[in-house]
């Protein structure tokens, strides 16, 4: 009943707020600040086919409907679109109530950031995050952990909007502040020195990115484990890496690996799993093994439109790729009506001077 709601009120272009009780609010608002991530995480496990009323028949009728009418994929998206909006209203309207002095403290402030971020709202996230840095700097000092996060965190939106040399600073600050109050070996440490690799591959410095990844991935190894999420994320890296470099036999162990593990202890839907399935899709692509490797991109794009929606940077990212492969095997009409309209969507996204568009 209530995503058929939902469906509609989007439908009518009405507004869509979420209320709620006095003390229910006060609760929800507390745990936006301690538990944000798990709020937000449990927004990707709406799933219209999934949806049940008491009668049996009524589940029949709605979904019949939607389906129908705009179909699951569709609905899916819409859903979780209106539902992350109205997060970000809540979180924005809790922030406003807090006094200066609490909201510089808050890690609200970073979590709002991250969202928006994620939602591929970078200009809304970034003076969010500024402030969230520039506080804790004067409050907490350079070396705090919060603050190190804070740079970290910086750079990366920083990189997402292209911005690779202003970024760069930003990293190696966070990781030597890092190396130095937290060891070489420390779980922080290793994803500052993942996120150094990660910035000078896009560079192109390959070989400096490739001592970062080795030391980072051996260390994970040893210390995490062979599948904690880090250590998946640092064998994708490497597969990476490997790939850039013209290696693609080498990298495709990593890759497959890594897919193994996260489907494994992620599911088939959690954002890291979605990397990984690209990852091997696009190498399968670039070894030639074109009718292996569609599966795997039409999957992701499949996951990213009902999560994500059709405007986040890493569905558009998988709508291009998916076109290349069509076209690399000669299917133009197909291509064509994957693409759509995602070029304008970037231009609107990113703008048109942005290397994603």
């Amino acid at each position: 009943y209530c995503i058929k709601e939902v469906y509609y009120t989007q439908k009518s272009r009405a507004q869509f707020d979420v209320m709620m009780p006095s003390a229910q609010q006060a609760a929800f608002e507390a745990a936006l600040d301690w538990d944000f991530f798990s709020i937000e995480t449990s927004l990707f496990k709406v799933d219209v086919r999934t949806a049940t009323c008491r009668k049996p028949e009524d589940t029949k009728a709605i979904l019949d409907e939607l389906e129908q009418g705009v179909g699951f994929v569709a609905c899916n998206t819409q859903v979780i679109g209106l539902l992350r909006e109205a997060l970000v209203a809540q979180a924005r309207a809790a922030l406003a109530r807090l006094s200066a002095a609490e909201r510089g403290t808050s890690v609200l402030l970073g979590h709002l950031g991250l969202l928006l971020m994620d939602m591929g709202k970078l200009e809304e996230a970034r003076p969010l995050l500024e402030e969230a840095l520039q506080a804790r700097r004067e409050t907490l000092g350079d070396r705090h952990p919060d603050t190190l996060q804070s740079i970290s965190i910086m750079g990366m939106l920083l990189k997402g909007m292209g911005k690779l040399e202003k970024a760069r600073p930003l990293y190696e600050e966070a990781l030597q502040g890092k190396r130095e109050t937290l060891g070489d070996r420390h779980p922080d440490t290793l994803i500052s020195i993942n996120n150094v690799g990660v910035l000078l591959q896009d560079m192109g410095q390959l070989d400096e990115a490739r001592l970062l990844y080795e030391e980072d991935l051996q260390a994970s190894r040893e210390t995490l484990g062979d599948r904690h999420p880090s250590t998946l994320t640092s064998i994708n890296n490497m597969g990476l890496l490997l790939s850039d470099m013209g290696q693609l036999e080498a990298a495709r162990p990593l890759y497959e690996e890594a897919l193994q593990a996260q489907k494994e202890t992620l599911g088939d839907r959690h954002p890291g799993t979605l990397t990984s399935i690209s990852n091997l899709g696009k190498l399968l692509q670039d070894m030639g093994q074109l009718e292996e490797a569609r599966p795997l991109l039409e999957e992701r794009l499949l996951a990213q439109r009902e999560t994500l929606g059709n405007r986040h940077p890493g569905t558009l990212a998988s709508i291009g790729n998916l076109a290349d492969l069509l076209r690399a095997t000669g299917a133009l009409v197909e291509a064509e009506a994957v693409l759509g309209n995602a070029v304008g969507v970037a231009q609107e996204v990113f703008g048109s001077n942005h290397m994603h568009t």
